[in-house]
Order: C-alpha cells, then structure tokens, then sequence
C-alpha cells in the first residue's frame, strides 16, 4: 500500500495540472493569502477559502495553505483540501489504496457502500488510486458542512476494507455512528488559537 502523503502529493500536482491546462492560474481560482487566513473571522456568512482555512487551522495548526489547495491531518491521516472559486466547487480528499491492488469484489463493494453508507463522502478512482472524496459546492457550504465532509472523508478511508462507511448515518447497526459522532465532536471543539497556551 502507498503511503498517504505520497498520495495526497500526487492528487494535488495532477488538480494543478489540470488547472493550469485549463489556462486558470491559481490567483483567478480563489488562491488564499497565508496572511488572509490568519486574520479573517469565521462567522456563519458565505464561505470563502479562507474560512475553510480557519476552519482546518482549528483542528491543525501545522495545516499548510497553498495556492487552492489546503494539505492538513486529522488524527495521523494526510488529507487535502483542493478548491476552485470558478468553478464553485471543493473536495476533500485522501488516499485509500492503489486501485491495480484493489480485488474485483472490492470494487463492487465500494460501489454498494457509494449507495448506502458513504452518504456525503464517496470512494472514487483517480490516477490508479482509490480515494476517499467529499465533494460540495463551495458557495453553500456551510462550516458544519466543511467538519462533516472532513470526518465523513477521515472515517470511509478508515473503514475501507471493513465496513465501507462514513459513519454519518449507518443502515443496519454497527458502531461506526459513535466513532463518526466522536471525531466530529473532535473536530468542532478544537480550540481556537485565542484558547490556546502560546
């Protein structure tokens, strides 16, 4: 299996190809100021890129903010957050499994929990690697929104090969519910860098 961050490296340098080829610089794409981030408020208004920075800097504070494009970790996992102000979309992604590896009936199995356990999050195939994906239009996501996609993502990529959720809500029992609802929880109280000790 990969490591996740070379997956993570690899995810993000083929988004920017594609944006580049599609001739939009990173600047016309929402690009987020590290400064910006540092010192706009999240409030409930519409969200912008350096919300979501802020948003992620609560939970990591060694997140790094480039261009469009946010690599961060929750818990020991590398994920990315890859947005396009254009185009009015973002996702969240990380790194499962090297798709040439992945067994045929895997791959029907994932294709069952895109149905009916993933919800919000989804397990997809890009560049011969099997991601876990939440994907969401950028002007009506909301900062839940954003906590929730980022946990739905962690907890699919967590139980591939077990139980193919995102713990958001589960068909037939399990106890994936209280694992997702723990890391949620996790994630909206992180405390602000105002509650931190420096």
């Amino acid at each position: 299996m990969l490591r996740n961050k070379v997956l993570i490296y690899i995810f993000a340098m083929a988004f920017v190809s594609s944006a580049c080829s599609q001739g939009k610089a990173a600047q016309d794409n929402g690009s987020v100021p590290e400064a910006q981030v540092e010192t706009e408020t999240v409030t409930t208004a519409k969200m912008t890129p350096a919300k979501m920075g802020r948003v992620i800097l609560k939970f990591d504070a060694d997140a790094e903010v480039e261009a469009n494009r946010i690599t961060f970790k929750v818990r020991d996992r590398d994920m990315l957050l890859v947005f396009d102000k254009d185009a009015d979309r973002m996702r969240v992604v990380t790194g499962v499994y090297q798709a040439g590896a992945v067994p045929e009936e895997i791959h029907e199995r994932m294709l069952q929990a895109n149905f009916d356990a993933v919800l919000d999050a989804r397990y997809a195939i890009a560049n011969d690697i099997v991601w876990a994906v939440f994907i969401h239009r950028l002007s009506t996501l909301t900062e839940d929104d954003l906590r929730s996609g980022i946990a739905q993502t962690y907890t699919a990529a967590e139980t591939f090969g077990s139980t193919y959720t995102s713990g958001a809500i589960v068909f037939g029992g399990g106890d994936s519910n209280a694992i997702h609802e723990e890391l949620l929880k996790e994630l909206e109280n992180a405390p602000s860098e105002e509650d931190q000790d420096i």
